[in-house]
């Protein structure tokens, strides 16, 4: 068991208590199913666009990316790349227009064409499916922060940031769930920045000074065994982590595309008012999310600097560096910021789980109409079923870098979800069945790629690349218009009968 550290803990009960307080304060705002799933739509795009951010710089960004620069150097921080220009895609392809015709969840986008109880139930498998590849990184992370902040286990860790955000979700759902984002949006930008600083300052470099310091010099790696020295040239260069170019190109492809396609960022958009509200929220999210991960290079790149670094656990980097840089007092200020990160995020992706059993499956599938009161019972009782399994899977998930796995929730999203999402937006001959087949495939290619990858099997993988994407993504564009085009003559020819008919 950790050491308890009383600075932090004090930090850590402040955090946890004003979380708790948010959540009974705006549980008395919750009065319907719209109030809980989507705040009632009448969230102001400044504070969604913070509340975005809060939810995406997930444990994956701060944790997750830090590990990876500190020890791949260029192949960790692609991550932050791919990442940030994912939002380009989201802004000006799927912001405005899914605003203007979901309600309450993805599947709500899909089946305003449609009307299919298919396309729903295949569209809410695919976000159960994808929230629980990005829940289990979030809980791997709270994991790694909470033990040592408090002096508990890593096991204890996870149970006790579950227990906190089925709290959150369970008392007013997207309510209390915006403000806990949107202040954990501002709280990791000020945090960032400030390690930042003080890397700068107790390296004592000018920002451009400490990227060619690494450059110019040798690189100090440590691993289980010992510490691997690199030449600068080679640490800040692709090829560290990744040897083959597909790969590469695979992870770009699933990071790019599958911002745009993940249920719990998607649903933020049915929060505001307008669809112009939503175009302006993902401004504002851009903004702040590209000055946070451009500080992500320095913080990885100063963990290694500073040898701050455990080679057991890769997620640690950021909050050993804080430690460095200003002892104790930074140290738990940046860990209970990194612990306030986690708890936004998973209560998206809680979120984002819960309506697509309770609303898309249990009501709309099933055809079990309720009345507001018994659908926000069942709407809670959910979220408290899916923070229980994200509890059980962060556990069995320990040590695992979350950056990495958060890669391939990302993959799964677009190989799945933004065939779908797209062809329904833009294509007019797009059919019930090619989004149903579109959305079976991408998600069952992706899935078994990474079971047979090197992530996943190691020297006897049968997928020799790390991420499916580049598989994965064009399979599902092509079976989705493919199927389209083949069953759209036959929808005319249906639609022609009932007319004359």
């Amino acid at each position: 068991m950790a050491e308890l550290q009383p600075l932090s803990f004090a930090i850590f009960v402040l955090i946890t208590l004003a979380t708790i307080g948010i959540s009974i304060y705006a549980a008395r705002r919750v009065r319907t199913a719209g109030h809980y799933y989507v705040a009632g739509g009448g969230v102001r795009w400044v504070v969604n666009g913070f509340a975005i951010a809060g939810d995406y710089l997930s444990a994956a960004s701060f944790l997750g990316i830090t590990g990876l620069v500190a020890f791949s150097g260029y192949d960790g921080f692609i991550y932050a790349i791919g990442f940030l220009a994912g939002w380009i895609v989201a802004l000006f392809l799927v912001a405005e227009p899914l605003r203007a015709i979901g309600k309450y969840t993805f599947a709500d986008a899909l089946t305003s064409k449609f009307k299919s109880k298919k396309i729903r139930l295949v569209a809410a498998i695919s976000t159960l499916v994808i929230s629980v590849f990005y829940l289990i990184p979030q809980m791997v992370g709270s994991g790694a922060i909470v033990g040592p902040l408090i002096g508990l286990d890593y096991e204890i860790g996870v149970v006790v940031i579950g227990a906190l955000v089925i709290l959150i979700v369970a008392t007013a759902g997207m309510v209390s769930t915006t403000w806990v984002q949107f202040i954990k949006g501002f709280l990791l930008l000020i945090a960032a920045l400030a390690l930042t600083i003080g890397v700068l300052v107790v390296a004592g470099m000018w920002p451009i000074g400490f990227l060619e310091q690494f450059l110019s010099g040798t690189v100090n790696i440590p691993t289980s065994s010992g510490v691997t020295q690199v030449p600068g040239e080679v640490f800040m260069s692709p090829g560290m982590k990744y040897t083959n170019p597909l790969d590469f190109v695979s992870l770009a492809m699933g990071l790019i595309l599958g911002t745009a396609a993940l249920p719990h960022i998607l649903i933020r958009y049915f929060t505001v008012p307008k669809p112009a509200d939503a175009r302006k929220s993902t401004v504002i999210a851009i903004v702040v999310m590209g000055i946070f991960y451009l500080l992500t290079l320095y913080l990885g790149l100063g963990a290694n600097f500073f040898g701050t670094l455990d080679p057991s656990d890769a997620n640690l980097a950021a909050p050993m560096l804080a430690m460095h840089i200003g002892g104790e007092a930074f140290y738990a200020i940046i860990s209970s910021i990194a612990f306030a990160t986690i708890l936004g995020t998973v209560a998206g992706l809680i979120m984002a789980s819960a309506g697509a059993i309770a609303h898309d499956i249990y009501t709309e599938v099933l055809g079990r109409k309720t009345d507001e009161k018994r659908a926000l019972r069942i709407s809670k009782a959910t979220a408290i079923s899916v923070g229980v399994i994200a509890i059980v899977l962060g556990i069995l998930a320990k040590g695992q870098n979350v950056a990495f796995l958060v890669g391939l929730a990302f993959a799964i999203a677009a190989s799945a979800n933004l065939p779908a999402l797209l062809c329904t937006l833009f294509w007019k001959r797009t059919t019930e069945w090619g989004i149903v087949t579109g959305i079976v495939v991408g998600l069952i290619s992706s899935i078994a790629l990474i079971v047979v990858s090197p992530a996943m099997m190691s020297e006897g993988a049968l997928f020799s690349l790390f991420n499916p994407g580049i598989v994965s993504i064009p399979l599902g564009f092509a079976v989705t218009m493919g199927v389209s085009l083949l069953t759209s003559d036959r929808v005319k020819s249906e639609a022609t009968e009932k007319t004359a008919g």
